[in-house]
């Protein structure tokens, strides 16, 4: 039986506009960040394109140049905060059109990804793990309040996101589930032990899987439960990186802005 969105498409549109204009004060009066323009593609080889999301390579004008559309922004937005001279606690964030050609495209996946991206400078004690989870609890609280004024707008919709959420390292999920890929272990890990999809508590799970690794000092990814689709989806990443010849230490990450629409306003398909 095909779903029936409970917003139409023109009513989810309007929808998100409003979660637009209800996170974006929030990012500036809360998190203390400032919008900056963010651009839409890099000289190829550039030192702020991240190894770790490559974006496309392309060719500009009648000189033929290669860039490389980003793929993330977390570099630059990290050299934003050397330009401006930012202190600790304070920060940017941008609007994120990425493209990542590795990604495929279908009704939970596209190659195009929008995010709320930002940048926070942030003190040398404060760049670790307990940084990057005590982020976490704000930007999913952050998340939470915004589908809460959703909710206020369209009664009819059910709240799909516990007040809490759950953690797990990334190690213990790689244990469980040695010989699968990432996505794949969020499902076994995730998904509900019974058929009940409306009132099921563990469907309306939500998990932060964090790690330590090479390129940053830690990281974590925020992870729900869609009953609609049938599958985790990520709301959100981020994390914390030391000092180097980019900036020095910051935290920061990405709200995903086509998951949080597919996830709030109950859509069986991305709105990109």
């Amino acid at each position: 039986m095909e779903y029936k969105p409970r917003l139409l498409r023109e009513t989810a549109e309007i929808a998100l506009t409003e979660i637009k204009r209800f996170i974006e004060p929030r990012l500036r009066e809360d998190f203390s960040l400032r919008r900056v323009s963010a651009p839409l593609y890099l000289p190829a080889g550039s030192r702020l394109l991240s190894g770790s999301a490559p974006g496309a390579r392309v060719r500009l004008g009648g000189a033929g140049k290669e860039a490389e559309i980003v793929g993330s922004l977390d570099l630059w937005l990290r050299d934003q905060l050397r330009c401006n001279d930012i202190a600790p606690g304070f920060g940017v964030f941008a609007i994120m059109n990425a493209l990542r050609p590795d990604l495929p495209e279908n009704r939970t996946s596209s190659p195009h990804v929008v995010a709320w991206a930002w940048q926070q400078a942030v003190d040398a004690v404060d760049c670790n793990a307990r940084g990057v989870a005590v982020m976490a609890k704000e930007v999913y609280s952050l998340i939470v309040e915004t589908e809460k004024m959703v909710l206020s707008l369209f009664p009819h919709l059910k709240a799909t996101l516990p007040e809490e959420f759950d953690e797990i390292e990334e190690e213990r999920l790689e244990s469980h589930y040695p010989h699968a890929t990432h996505e794949r272990r969020m499902y076994e890990y995730m998904h509900p032990k019974d058929d009940d999809d409306d009132d099921g508590k563990e469907t309306r799970r939500v998990l932060l899987v964090w790690r330590r690794h090479e390129e940053r000092v830690a990281s974590g990814e925020l992870w729900a439960w869609n009953r609609i689709v049938r599958r985790p989806v990520m709301l959100a990443d981020l994390g914390a990186w030391g000092a180097d010849d980019i900036a020095g230490c910051s935290s920061g990450g990405n709200i995903y802005r086509h998951y949080l629409g597919l996830q709030i306003l109950q859509q069986d398909r991305l709105m990109v």
